[in-house]
């Protein structure tokens, strides 16, 4: 008994001898060795940002009185905790935390500046504290428990698991304006997700062309591409959609005043689109969506094709749109009303004032001579802000635009959409131009308002 006793003291001894004299690197190799690494599931780790202000001062209070902050191993000076105290007091940090994987101890604490949160790097406050007992020990048991229960504001950054996931598997969604039919889906990896879908499209919101003043709606076929899956369904990594124009006619026909435009041939359409400035190294790149599309008339329509006609009939028709956009998408969160996107697109469309000729049989242009191909084309600069928020009970995308084009007149449009639970919803589009001359174009409206309900079925 006495042998055990004294190899007891003889150990404690040695314990405070290795303390006190700072070789503390081997009792953390110990400890750490003790502990079971779950390093490989870090990624499926309870995770949330702290961003209750008052909360944050008292647990950052509560470092400076135990003379805990670190940084790069060492303690840090009082002049350095004041200047760092400032952007507490301005409401500019955060706390970020996560759980261990097995139970619900605090692994991971850390006091990090908004503007870093969502970079792969982050630039942190101080150094963060990678054990709950040791936390437990500077904030007290009571702020401890408090965290562990998430009984303040915070907001939850926990990758979610492969079975979870948003509309992967079928889609259906119904809307007058913009339809899309999921039907396939298959992966290569269990982690990516392919899907094929059908889609129509009516009208181009970015070169002031909406449907409205068309007769031609856009159906094709659609495949989108997820090289990870998260909740949020815009995360894709890039769609590629290949159609064909398909004539249609607008809602509306009771004014004669404003003659819409005839399809006057067969068109296709593409479109490409995703995060290809992802590769930069740069946290600005991160979030910008590229998109590029085109519709291109490649056979004109024949007389016959027209139907029957007694007189000369003149009319204008829109046979090719180019449009391309960069929006940086996820800038901030306002007010937890939705992420800021905003917007720049460069588009182009003609107009081609034609006849039908009786005498001839044929379809004239009335501006051969007058205007070659490049001179048909009115050029567009459009400038879309929304506020997007895809979680939650309700869902909408809220969108401003405003434009202006190279003949002369600028238009403004709100593109608004609400969802319920992602199921039902509606789409209200308003839009108005300004300076429109009516003689040089008899297709524009002042303005106009199209809504079309939503049904959508995912899983």
């Amino acid at each position: 008994m006495k042998n055990k006793i004294f190899i007891i003291v003889i150990a404690l001894f040695a314990f405070r001898l290795s303390a006190q004299t700072g070789d503390l690197g081997e009792l953390k190799q110990i400890y750490e060795g003790v502990e079971y690494n779950t390093l490989a599931f870090n990624d499926l780790k309870q995770q949330w940002i702290l961003d209750d202000p008052t909360l944050i001062r008292e647990l950052y209070n509560r470092f400076i009185v135990r003379n805990s902050f670190r940084l790069n191993g060492r303690p840090v000076k009082l002049d350095v905790v004041k200047e760092k105290t400032a952007l507490i007091q301005e409401g500019d940090v955060v706390i970020q935390l996560r759980k261990r994987y097995y139970d619900d101890e605090i692994e991971y604490f850390a006091f990090m500046p908004q503007e870093e949160f969502g970079k792969d790097n982050p630039q942190l406050l101080f150094d963060p504290v990678v054990d709950g007992f040791f936390l437990k020990e500077i904030v007290g048991q009571k702020y401890y428990e408090k965290i562990q229960e998430l009984s303040y504001f915070s907001k939850d950054i926990t990758k979610s698991t492969f079975g979870t996931k948003y509309g992967y598997y079928f889609d259906l969604n119904l809307n007058m304006l913009n339809s899309e039919v999921m039907f396939w889906n298959t992966t290569s990896n269990n982690r990516n997700k392919y899907l094929l879908s059908l889609f129509s499209q009516w009208g181009n919101d970015y070169v002031n062309l909406p449907g409205w003043y068309s007769r031609e709606m856009i159906v094709g076929s659609r495949l989108t591409y997820f090289k990870s899956l998260t909740n949020n369904p815009d995360d894709f990594t890039y769609k590629i959609s290949v159609g064909a124009g398909t004539p249609a006619f607008g809602l509306y026909k009771d004014d004669t005043k404003v003659k819409p435009l005839w399809v006057a041939g067969q068109s296709v359409y593409g479109k490409i689109e995703g995060y290809m400035l992802g590769f930069i190294e740069s946290d600005f790149f991160k979030n910008i969506l590229v998109s590029l599309d085109a519709k291109v008339t490649i056979v004109d329509n024949k007389f016959a094709d027209f139907g029957k006609y007694t007189t000369n009939v003149d009319f204008f028709s829109n046979k090719n749109t180019f449009t391309f956009m960069l929006k940086k998408k996820d800038i901030v969160n306002v007010f937890d009303f939705g992420m800021l996107d905003i917007g720049l697109a460069i588009g182009s469309h003609d107009i081609h004032k034609l006849q039908l000729d009786q005498a001839t049989r044929t379809v004239i242009d009335l501006e051969k001579g007058k205007k070659d191909f490049i001179q048909k084309f009115n050029n567009f600069v459009t400038l879309e802000v929304g506020l997007r928020n895809s979680g939650g009970l309700i869902q909408h995308n809220i969108n401003l635009l405003a434009g202006y084009s190279s003949d002369g007149y600028g238009f403004m449009g709100l593109k608004a959409m609400a969802m319920l639970s992602g199921t039902f919803g509606v789409d209200v589009r308003v839009y108005s131009a300004m300076s429109v001359n009516k003689t040089k174009f008899p297709y524009k409206y002042d303005s106009y308002i199209v809504f079309s309900p939503i049904i959508r079925i995912n899983y």
